[in-house]
């Protein structure tokens, strides 16, 4: 951590998990050593947690990425949000897990325009569908792979 940058506070922390709670997700906020925060959320309520922290003050996505675990049958979505104008609080990774067998989830295109490339990005490489996004198509690999190669899938 930089000289500059300041700890979280555990006020900071659990002003995050309150806003959660406003929408029904119980869940607790780790602070790791980089000072970046860390929380799991429900597939189910993943749009409607992004929603509310972006009205909060978490109005920047900074990028979505995926992670695939074969041997848990789940892949792992992160939503990497940064707050803008919120003195002191922390870079916030949501956490998501989705069945690897039917990867897909809704999109959040609606709420932030940005996702439209970050979930094309995940699409491409992990093959997560995202219900609702208006062309979902490959935007890293040559278009021509074949449609269920996804490099970052493991198995």
């Amino acid at each position: 951590m930089s000289s500059e940058q300041k700890q979280v506070s555990s006020s900071q922390a659990q002003s995050i998990v309150e806003w959660l709670k406003e929408i029904g997700v119980e869940t607790e906020v780790k602070v790791d050593k980089y000072n970046v925060a860390w929380a799991e959320v429900p597939m189910e309520k993943i749009k409607d947690s992004i929603r509310i922290l972006k009205e909060k003050g978490y109005r920047h996505l900074t990028t979505i990425s995926g992670v695939d675990l074969p041997d848990e049958g789940v892949m792992e979505l992160i939503y990497h949000l940064a707050p803008v104008k919120m003195d002191g609080y922390p870079l916030l990774c949501l956490k998501t897990r989705i069945p690897r067998d039917k990867p897909e989830i809704e999109t959040i295109t609606d709420i932030f325009t940005v996702a439209i490339v970050y979930e094309r990005e995940v699409y491409d490489l992990l093959g997560v569908k995202f219900i609702g996004h208006k062309g979902l198509s490959r935007i890293l690999l040559p278009r021509d792979v074949p449609e269920d190669y996804h490099p970052l899938r493991k198995k």
